[in-house]
């Protein structure tokens, strides 16, 4: 992801493009220095300094990126939810069916102020074995200055302290939620989304606006992950990703006001469209909740034969016109999403939600979540009417995220590899499954002509530019996958993939989970691989089971 500013500010220091005949061939000069792989960058503010792969700027720090977070203010709950249950404190039920986390919110929008008030009640069910003291929640939104303004903060109905720090919000429980036992906690904040610009911000237009378009992504906060009882949520730094989230049930009524009649907004999920101005969305088992809005919007469906739908929503200028010759790019992005639906479903496993919406995004690159995907403009302008391009493999690689982060999570700040590595392989399966004779134009474009170095198994915290970051975690892993492919045939290969699908569904996977999946005979096969690309090619470093609470019992309906 946001890849775009950054690979134009890379054309000094990268001399791999000037090598690449290839690359030459493509119809965007620009598209010669836009050789990294979406999702690549930071998803908060990249530092000034990071514009050079060869660069001696010192190491990212969470200082460079932003300012104060927005501190709590005391407001009145803006808008109203179904009133809370009545019951106490700890509710200790019998449904064996309830989610660990669930969450309901109210969401009202002022399209024409780019204002948003939200009242949402999180529900958190402690299926750990002991009790929890305290319940922190994941809000992104709160490390920008003047964004996020809290209003209220109750837990079971009754005022809470808590502690607010960028991202992490603490909540202090009047007492420990004992195991099988499930609590509330209600929120009502006001939200500012900045304009995307032409600076840094731009990067995190997800959460933003443009002239077109409102773009709300990650503006809910959820309950953070919890792994081995400790909550595993990182602070945001420049240098990729440091989200973890589990997956949550996710129901949201949504009020918009100050738009026109032709207002569009897409969504994840089921939306129903209740009256003007009105729509309710669910969506289950998702790791995150993303929405956007325009009065521009072009939409393009088509159902799958599984019955999945697809929906593209982008704007007039996706067709583009050359010399007479009218390309039409989002036309193109469903044709080649419809083809990544029926290759990942048939080389990983099924994809489990009803629909799967684009988004044609007004900021650099692209970003996933779940069951809905940006892919940045440019890309679209950029489109020469092949699948040798970005807007193919940028649409390609964020929606394999669907299965390599939306369906088995991860820790994106210590093992980013596990989703970002097998996207970018996704690319090349994609390639290999419907454009074959370009598998050695995707590995000179997206992999060779950076002649990538670094170790793959690193956290993020290990590099010190982008560029390190891009060249082990994605090109470098892709060339690690390549390779251990290669070292036990393409039938075993595939069958490691569909088994770490499986085993990590619904999960936050570690590296154990993944090598795991290598039969006893198998190791000594890849022990090469192994050594070549990871820090501790060792295989029984591998062998702990994945960390994951134990769950407990419900233990009734007593108080």
């Amino acid at each position: 992801m946001y890849t775009w500013l950054i690979m134009v500010a890379l054309y000094r220091g990268t001399s791999a493009c000037m090598i690449s005949p290839m690359i030459r061939i493509l119809a965007v000069p620009l598209l010669c220095v836009l050789l990294i792989s979406a999702c690549n960058l930071s998803k908060t503010d990249p530092p000034s300094n990071a514009v050079s792969a060869d660069s001696d700027s010192p190491p990212v720090t969470s200082a460079d990126i932003t300012a104060s977070p927005a501190k709590a203010e005391q407001r009145p709950l803006p808008t109203a939810l179904p009133a809370a249950t009545q019951a106490p404190p700890n509710r200790c039920l019998s449904e064996a069916g309830r989610p660990t986390r669930r969450i309901r919110a109210a969401v009202d929008i002022d399209f024409e102020n780019k204002s948003i008030q939200v009242s949402q009640r999180l529900e958190f069910f402690n299926r750990e074995r002991t009790p929890i003291e305290e319940v922190i929640l994941d809000v992104q939104t709160n490390q920008w200055a003047d964004t996020f303004f809290l209003a209220e903060l109750k837990v079971d109905g009754q005022e809470a302290s808590y502690r607010l720090d960028r991202n992490r919000l603490e909540v202090d429980l009047a007492e420990p939620l004992r195991a099988g036992c499930w609590l509330e906690i209600a929120l009502g904040f006001r939200l500012l989304p900045a304009a995307i610009s032409d600076g840094l911000r731009s990067y995190r237009g997800f959460f933003g606006y443009s002239p077109r378009q409102l773009n709300l992504g990650h503006f809910l906060p959820t309950v953070a992950a919890r792994l081995d009882g400790v909550w595993r949520i990182h602070e945001p730094v420049g240098i990729g990703e440091q989200i973890v989230y589990e997956v949550a049930d996710w129901d949201v009524d949504i009020t918009v006001s100050g738009a026109s009649e032709s207002l569009q907004v897409a969504a994840p999920g089921t939306v129903k469209r209740v009256d003007d101005g009105r729509w309710t969305v669910q969506l289950r088992e998702s790791r995150d909740f993303a929405l956007s809005l325009s009065e521009a919007f072009v939409v393009l469906e088509q159902e799958l034969p599984n019955g999945v739908t697809l929906a593209v929503y982008a704007f007039a200028d996706a067709v583009v016109n050359d010399r007479g010759l009218e390309m039409d790019g989002a036309a193109h992005v469903l044709q080649e999403a419809a083809k990544s639906l029926e290759t990942f479903a048939r080389l990983f496993g099924e994809y489990p939600w009803d629909r799967l919406v684009i988004v044609q995004g007004d900021f650099p690159d692209g970003m996933e979540f779940t069951g809905l995907v940006f892919v940045g403009s440019a890309w679209f302008y950029g489109f020469d009417g092949s699948p040798r391009n970005y807007l193919t493999l940028i649409s390609v690689h964020e929606i394999a995220h669907q299965w390599w982060y939306a369906r088995v999570g991860n820790d994106a700040a210590l093992n980013p590899w596990l989703d970002e590595a097998l996207a970018t392989y996704s690319e090349y399966l994609f390639i290999e499954a419907h454009y074959p004779a370009d598998k050695n134009w995707w590995w000179t474009f997206r992999v060779a002509a950076y002649f990538p170095r670094g170790l793959v198994d690193y956290p993020v915290y290990e590099f010190n530019t982008p560029r390190e970051y891009i060249n082990a975690i994605y090109l470098r892993g892709a060339q690690m996958l390549q390779n251990l492919r290669a070292d036990i045939g393409d039938e075993a290969f595939f069958a490691l993939l569909r088994a770490y699908y499986a085993a990590g569904d619904a999960r936050i996977a570690d590296p154990s989970l993944f090598w795991r999946q290598l039969a006893p005979e198998q190791q000594p096969l890849t022990e090469a691989t192994r050594r070549e690309f990871l820090s501790d090619p060792a295989v029984n470093a591998f062998v702990a089971p994945a960390s994951q609470p134990e769950q407990a019992e419900p233990e009734g309906n007593s108080p």
